[in-house]
Order: structure tokens, then sequence, then C-alpha cells
């Protein structure tokens, strides 16, 4: 197992993701911790060079220094370890890694970047189509998790949206469990 990262590591991590990134790849590590967290709950093993690109937006990025490229995949295959770990060792108390935020109405749970990163992680996964009980937790996900579905998240309370934060996080948890006990 890989040491997990130390905080300077993550804001290494995240200031690579933005000077690499581009309007296709993600950018912050609440999305990139939804991404690892749909990879380590996948029922098929995917491989660095599989995910590295989607995490790009496509292609691997033109590193400007050698150490930059190093360092961007050393830190992304131990924090895809991390997460993966976190969910194997202890996912009674897995918790996504959410922004927050201060809105009106108090502190916020914003979703929108972790759930883009799993759906994200699902689709580099392949994901097959999956049984009614599962496929509501990946519901509960997509639906702050897709630019489709922005018109209903519009239509929604603040009190409404926070109520959602449990339910993605069981779904998190209900998801890797149920494809862990698949294979």
């Amino acid at each position: 197992m890989l040491p997990a990262l130390s905080d300077k590591e993550l804001t290494r991590l995240e200031d690579l993701l933005i000077t690499y990134g581009n309007d296709y790849s993600v950018l912050n590590l609440a999305e990139l911790n939804g991404f690892f967290t749909a990879l380590a709950s996948s029922p098929t093993l995917v491989m660095p060079e599989q995910w590295l690109p989607a995490v790009a937006g496509g292609k691997v990025p033109k590193f400007k220094k050698p150490a930059h490229e190093e360092a961007y995949t050393a830190l992304m295959l131990r924090y895809a370890d991390q997460v993966g770990e976190a969910l194997a060792d202890d996912l009674e108390h897995f918790e996504p890694l959410f922004e927050q935020s201060e809105a009106e109405e108090g502190p916020a749970v914003i979703m929108e970047e972790w759930c883009f990163g799993y759906m994200r992680g699902t689709q580099v996964a392949g994901w097959d189509e999956l049984p009614p009980e599962q496929d509501q937790w990946l519901k509960a996900i997509s639906l702050h998790g897709l630019e489709d579905n922005y018109e209903l998240l519009d239509a929604m309370s603040f009190v409404e949206l926070q109520a959602c934060v449990p339910q993605v996080i069981e779904a998190a948890r209900g998801l890797y469990r149920y494809q862990k006990q698949r294979h």
C-alpha cells in the first residue's frame, strides 16, 4: 500500500490538474475523488493507461517539465490507490470529497464536481446496466453528475439539495458493496 497523500501533495496534485487541464479534463480533487471512487467500485479493473487520458480530457497532457509529468503521474496513482483503500478498509465511514460553500441559507455541501467525476469513472470503466435497486443508487449520483439534469437541480430548493447529500453517500457505499460482492 502506498502512503496517503499529504495536504501539500494534494495541493500539488490539484495545481497540476489546473495547470494541465482543459474544458474536458478533471480540474479539482472533488471530481478526481468521485472518478476514483467509481473506478474502485467498478466490476472490472481499469488500468492507469486507460484512465489517465480520461482524467486529462482525452489524451495525456504535454508537460512543460519532466518533473511535472513524474509528479502528475505519481500523485495520481497514489491518490487512486488511496481512494480505493479508503473504500476497501472502512466502507461504512467512507466520505466522498465534496466541496463546501456558504449559501444564504447557511453552509452548503456541493456534490456536483464529485458526482461528475463519478459518472466519468463509470463511463471509462464501461459499467453494464444495473439491477433496479442499484440503478436507483446510480441515479442519485447522476442527478448531480450529468448536465442533462441542470434544470431539475435548478428547480430544487436549498433544503432539497442538501437532503441529497446522505443519499449520494449511501449510493456510493452501496454501489461499491454491490460491485465487490459480484466479484
